[in-house]
């Protein structure tokens, strides 16, 4: 794979560029449903702080390592890792949705959908960097990192997880093309929960970095993703479809 581009770690420049890609992907999307300027403002930095300063505070924590003077150090910021971005940014959207707007189902909807294309990019940036792979396998599509890559075993050949999480995100966007009608506003954000919490339980059995496990053969993130799906789930069962007089704007 390609760790770096010159000078430039590889997986800097497809996660630092999802943050850009939200901020307009968000944009476009807000204009589209009517939401005001505020609300993709506030959520693109939702996504800024969850991928960046969220995901160290929980990637220390993790390791038991959390220290937040140290946080205000370079060096901090350059040993270690990031993990639970995406987490820190629902935690951090999902209420803020609700209460800087009255067309809450839209925000939700909003929260979700600006989320995929970043997503994918950051993956992307894994898969560069050699992060977040997968166990050793003998399938026809594995993959083998170089020496120069971060994390995964070099020339042993690899489930790709990267791109597993990234068909997931796929199966939403398809989805989400599906759900464009007015019946179906302000269901994304489940619909988001269930498949990506279900998809990333079931794929992280895959993965192959050292990840203790935290309850019976889950992991923390494999619990986290199965829980939220599982109340994702219980929404959707529960939630009545708006009646289809018209069409979302997004149609």
């Amino acid at each position: 794979m390609y760790p770096r581009i010159g000078p430039v770690p590889t997986y800097g420049i497809f996660y630092f560029g999802g943050v850009l890609v939200y901020f307009l992907i968000a944009r476009w999307l807000a204009r589209r449903t009517g939401l005001r300027r505020r609300v993709w403002i506030v959520l693109g930095i939702c996504y800024l702080l969850g991928m960046t300063l969220g995901a160290k505070i929980l990637f220390d924590w993790r390791h038991s390592d959390l220290d937040f003077a140290a946080l205000l150090t370079a060096e901090r910021w350059t040993r270690g890792g990031l993990w639970g971005g995406m987490l820190a940014y629902l935690v951090l959207a999902i209420p803020l949705a609700l209460l800087i707007t009255k067309q809450r189902r839209s925000a939700l909807d909003l929260v979700a959908w600006a989320l995929i294309l970043p997503w994918i990019m950051a993956k992307i940036g894994c898969f560069f960097n050699g992060c977040c792979h997968g166990k050793p396998c003998s399938l026809p599509w594995a993959v083998t990192f170089p020496e120069a890559a971060r994390g995964a075993p070099p020339g042993v050949p690899v489930h790709p997880t990267q791109f597993y999480e990234i068909g997931i995100m796929l199966i939403l966007l398809a989805l989400f093309a599906l759900l464009r009608s007015e019946r179906w506003r302000g269901t994304k954000l489940f619909w988001f929960l269930l498949i990506y919490g279900f998809g990333r339980a079931a794929t992280d059995f895959l993965r192959g970095e050292a990840d203790p496990t935290f309850l019976g053969p889950l992991t923390l993130t494999q619990l986290v993703c199965a829980c939220a799906a599982a109340v994702a789930l219980l929404a959707l069962t529960f939630i009545r479809p708006r009646p289809a007089r018209e069409r979302s704007p997004l149609s």
